[in-house]
């Protein structure tokens, strides 16, 4: 079955939806296994923990990269044999990450498994063309329980693997899952054909003026950009703060807290419908005042397992739904250019992720837990700065100037 880009359904199937989330999980989640693994490489390698935590912000950066040079390719070519080749290359990776005998290796190998782990970007767009216009936010909320489950998913069970069979086997278990992705792929997914036919190189050249055109997808880089910062900020520290006073868990105590958290990618079909009905821009500031009342909650609450269990569960509500809701207003500026578009939305998320991760654990070093809910706090009030129109300021300085004029 072929379904081209110009093509909208509004009978995309139940089971292709659940299939489409799933292959997302399974695959973004590789981008987060090596975070409840910090504490056991560090050991391996013989470095300290803040040494370590690059491998985390370099997997994240190598999301970004394939966000940027790889996903806009689903405009021209055809996603379904893109995203196999990109699903055997993530086994090739993992195989090699799971054999790093030293940090460097596990540094080139954690940059090159973000790189193609980029499938979900794939996938996104392409749900958003199958699905119709009245549906488009309900579809995308649901495939983004897959993305979220992922995510953390990822640290329960890297976190129980971690304990009881170390974390090697972890990036093979991961290497296993993602061949039967491979199966599911190739005999379930419709095919789909990009309709810009252009070149790499000049795909590649239109993205920087087409960031600079949409004022939408500036607003929405730097709305989730920063929200996930703090998300990211949050699950990168978790693991030293349940190391330390008064918890001393392991790491398969984070995965258990990622479990309440997965809790959470039940509300994005709730935010997808009310974007439907609501707005995207409303449903941004809920999400955005969850995340904000959450960290703020957590400067003392992160040190009570219920609190800290709540937070992690409301921070991911309003980082994931935040996510369905920037993706719906971006996807509205054309749907033959939705992978570009999506693929530079998603570059400045995980370079906000990345940066996350990188400050947080500074910010954790420094001043420890208060000082990572501070951090979160000022990306997730950068965030909010998003939605002020931008003819906002405009306006004030013109009546500022007007009233200075008459007064003279």
């Amino acid at each position: 079955m072929i379904v081209k880009d110009s093509e909208k359904t509004s009978d995309i199937s139940k089971g292709l939806v659940l299939l489409m989330a799933t292959v997302c999980g399974f695959t973004v989640a590789n981008v987060y296994l090596n975070q409840t693994l910090l504490v056991s490489m560090s050991a391996t390698f013989h470095i300290s923990a803040a040494s370590i935590g690059i491998i985390a912000t370099l997997a994240q950066i190598g999301y970004a990269l394939g966000n940027l040079l790889l996903v806009p390719l689903g405009d021209i070519f055809e996603r379904k044999k893109l995203i196999l080749f990109l699903l055997f290359a993530i086994c090739i990776v993992l195989a090699l990450n799971a054999l790093s005998i030293n940090k460097t290796w596990m540094m080139v190998t954690s940059l090159a498994l973000g790189i193609v782990t980029v499938v979900p970007q794939i996938i996104v767009p392409l749900a958003a063309n199958i699905a119709s216009d009245h549906n488009r936010g309900k579809v995308l909320g649901n495939v983004a329980i897959g993305l979220v489950c992922g995510i953390l998913g990822a640290r329960l069970v890297s976190g129980f693997i971690d304990v009881h069979f170390g974390w090697r086997m972890v990036y093979w278990t991961s290497a296993a899952a993602t061949l039967f992705m491979i199966f599911l792929v190739y005999v379930y997914f419709p095919r789909s054909k990009g309709g810009n036919a252009t070149s790499y190189k000049h795909l590649l050249m239109s993205l920087g003026p087409l960031f600079i055109k949409e004022r939408a997808l500036q607003k929405a880089c730097v709305s989730q950009g920063m929200m996930f910062a703090s998300f990211s900020a949050f699950w990168t520290t978790l693991v030293f703060l349940l190391h330390t006073h008064p918890y001393s868990y392991g790491s398969d105590m984070v995965g258990v807290i990622g479990l309440v958290g997965i809790a959470g990618a039940f509300a994005t079909p709730i935010i997808g419908r009310l974007i439907d009905t609501k707005g995207e821009k409303f449903a941004s500031l809920l999400c955005m005042s969850i995340s904000l009342l959450a960290f703020i909650g957590l400067i003392r609450g992160g040190y009570w397992l219920p609190g800290l269990i709540l937070g992690a569960l409301l921070i991911t509500v309003g980082t994931q739904a935040n996510q369905v809701a920037c993706q719906f207003t971006i996807f509205q500026l054309g749907e033959e250019k939705r992978s570009r578009l999506n693929g530079l939305y998603m570059v400045s998320t995980f370079l906000g992720g990345s940066l996350g991760s990188y400050v947080g654990l500074l910010a954790w070093t420094k001043w420890q837990w208060n000082g990572v809910c501070a951090i979160a706090i000022l990306m997730i009030a950068i965030s909010c700065c998003s939605l002020i129109p931008m003819n906002i300021p405009r306006k004030m300085i013109g009546n500022l100037m007007n009233k200075k004029g008459s007064n003279m």
